[in-house]
């Protein structure tokens, strides 16, 4: 899905829906994400390639890495995002 798809899809539901909680519905139908946030990002985010561990972070972190640590851009600075409210 890509933006256009979930505004239009969004922009189809009844005003009824438009005040309830958005449900991501996982294949465990007891577990579902119910808090969900929208944003744009101010940075670019990375990986390290060597270390799925570190997770995404922001390139203002890599001033923190060892300098050899190989990392990946994978999003850009004012991409949207939806992510888990943990």
């Amino acid at each position: 899905m890509n933006w256009r798809e979930l505004k239009d899809f969004c922009n189809s539901l009844p005003e009824s829906e438009l005040e309830k909680k958005v449900i991501l519905w996982r294949e465990d139908a007891e577990y579902v994400i119910t808090e969900i946030e929208a944003e744009q990002l101010e940075e670019d985010y990375y990986i390290d390639l060597d270390n799925s561990e570190n997770g995404c972070f922001p390139v203002s972190e890599c001033k923190d890495l060892e300098p050899d640590t190989k990392i990946k851009r994978v999003y850009k600075k004012g991409n949207p995002i939806l992510h888990e409210v943990f």
